[in-house]
Parts: C-alpha cells; sequence; structure tokens
C-alpha cells in the first residue's frame, strides 16, 4: 500500500475536485478515497508533479479497479492513455471505472485495450415525489408504523454493536455475486461505522427470531443529499418482501432528516432489484462503466 503525504493528499483532493465541478461527476468513489486516506490499500500513478498533479491514476486495491481523472486543461494529450497504460501494466487483472460514462471513457477504454463489462446505475429520488403507494407509513418514533405491514415473526429496529457480524454475513451472502461490495469484512465494517457520517440511528435491521435477516444502511451526505447506501436481505428471508419494506424504512428516515434527494447506486443487470426502485420513484439519472481487458489481453 502507498502512503501518501498530507502535501501529495491535500493535492489529490484538490485536483479530484476541480475534475468533479467540471464533469459534473467525481472521477473516485468511496473505495478510492480511503484509500487517498491511508484506509484502504491503494497504489497511486502521477502526471504532474506529486504536490501538483494534473493526472492520477487510483488502483483501488481492495477491489481490483483502476480509477483514472485528468484536469481538463491536460486533457486530449495522451496523459491519460500513458497513466492507464502504466497502471494495467503493474495491475494487469484490474478494470478500469469510467464514472457518467462521459463522452471521452469510451475511446480511451478501447486505446488502452479494455472492453465494456458492467454498468452501475445511479438512481435518484425526490422524497415529495414518491408514489402514493410508497409514501410513509412511519410515525416520527421510527418503525413503528412498518411493522404492521412485516410478515408474521419479524420486526424491525436500527443497529447495535451485537449486529455486525451478521450484517457482514448477510451482506456476503447476498452480495456473493458482486466483485466489490461481497467482500466486506468485519474489519472494513468497522472503518465505515468509524467515519462522520455514520449513524446507528440510520442503520435499519430486520430480525426474526431475534436473528438479523436484513437491513437498510443510508448514508446522509449534507446539503439535502440522503443515500439508500445498501439493502440487504439473507437468502434465507426472501420473497417476503423485507427488502421493499426496508427501503421504505431507510427513505422515511432520510425525509424526516430532512433530505430533499435521496440517491443509490444499483448494478444495472439487477433488473428485479432495478424495478422495485422504480416502483419506489426512483429515476436513472447516471450510468457508470466498468472496462475490463478481452481475455488473452491481461
Amino acid at each position: 500500500m502507498t502512503t501518501l503525504t498530507p502535501t501529495v493528499r491535500e493535492a489529490l483532493r484538490r485536483l479530484v475536485t476541480e475534475i468533479a465541478e467540471h464533469d459534473g461527476v467525481s472521477p473516485i468513489n468511496e473505495s478510492a478515497s480511503l484509500g487517498i486516506d491511508g484506509v484502504r490499500e491503494a497504489d497511486f500513478f502521477f502526471m504532474g508533479t506529486r504536490s501538483d498533479p494534473h493526472g492520477f491514476v487510483i488502483c483501488d486495491e481492495r477491489d481490483g479497479t483502476l480509477l483514472v481523472g485528468v484536469h481538463p486543461d491536460h486533457r486530449r494529450q495522451g496523459v491519460g492513455t500513458e497513466m492507464l497504460t502504466e497502471a494495467l501494466a503493474a495491475h494487469p487483472g484490474s478494470s478500469a471505472w469510467a464514472f457518467g460514462t462521459l463522452p471521452g471513457a469510451p475511446q480511451l477504454a478501447a486505446r488502452v485495450g479494455l472492453s465494456p463489462a458492467r454498468e452501475l446505475l445511479r438512481m435518484e429520488l425526490v422524497p415529495e415525489r414518491r408514489p402514493a403507494s410508497s409514501a410513509s407509513q412511519a410515525t416520527t418514533k421510527g418503525t413503528r408504523g412498518l411493522q404492521a405491514t412485516l410478515p408474521p415473526g419479524y420486526t424491525i429496529d436500527t443497529y447495535t454493536p451485537a449486529d455486525r457480524e451478521q450484517i457482514v454475513a448477510i451482506n456476503a451472502a447476498a452480495f456473493a455475486h458482486h466483485p466489490e461490495q461481497g467482500r466486506l469484512t468485519v474489519e472494513e465494517f468497522d472503518d465505515l461505522a468509524r467515519q462522520p457520517w455514520f449513524s446507528p440511528e440510520g442503520l435499519f435491521v430486520a430480525r426474526h427470531d431475534g436473528q438479523v435477516a436484513g437491513f437498510h444502511w443510508t448514508k446522509r451526505h449534507g446539503d439535502g443529499l440522503g443515500e439508500v447506501y445498501v439493502i440487504a436481505v439473507s437468502p434465507r428471508h426472501e420473497g417476503k418482501g423485507l427488502g421493499r419494506i426496508l427501503l421504505q424504512a431507510g427513505l422515511d428516515h432520510l425525509a424526516a432528516e430532512g433530505d430533499t434527494r435521496i440517491q443509490l447506486y444499483v448494478e444495472g443487470d439487477q433488473e428485479r432489484v432495478v424495478q422495485m426502485y422504480l416502483n419506489a420513484g426512483f429515476k436513472t439519472v447516471q450510468t457508470d462503466t466498468s472496462y475490463h481487458a478481452e481475455r488473452g489481453q491481461a
């Protein structure tokens, strides 16, 4: 893992901000951000000077992904191609994310031998526009209004530290197909729970016979933006409507906290889950693309 000096970390954060302001989408995700902070394993490639870079690639070693950013003033000069080629040589099994799939992304990927393999949808909801069928049934005291909608034997309340190992186990089972989310460990959960945004009151837990059956972990970004961070239901408890009820619990909470926009990320090929969000009033506002090397190339 590369440890950045405070000066380099500040310069990289500044460059990320400048790119995001220009493009309207950040070139990095949360995992790469944790890599900048030294919380997760990451490697870094720079163009320019390390204290004043105009381009970067972050290799998120935990997820096996590459995050690329080039300052708008230095684009179409081969900077991205040179950095990504170098990063792929050092980390040949990694894929590359293009957040927002901006116009230059497919061309850059093709130049370095990468092809589109996954799409991640960012969906957004304005709570006031939720369909009548999804309107809040919760009281200001929390989840009491949802209890009547649960199957017999199930309850919903909020997180306690005793839940952490069961939550991580359910997350692994529910996202066994997912190349990043399913890898969450108890240690990584604890790292996230130490982040300033974490709130136990925003992590809703469905229980059956005292055991965790599913959860909805919400996140508040500030400035009126909330997030459906993770929803997972144990495979043993699927088909009972828990995902929909947990979704409603979290949306009610975020709206009650004053969030006027709520976002989420979901794999584009998860049609059943995407439809659940569409039914709740979400709309797709952004598509991210993951590019992989063709078999035999890397």
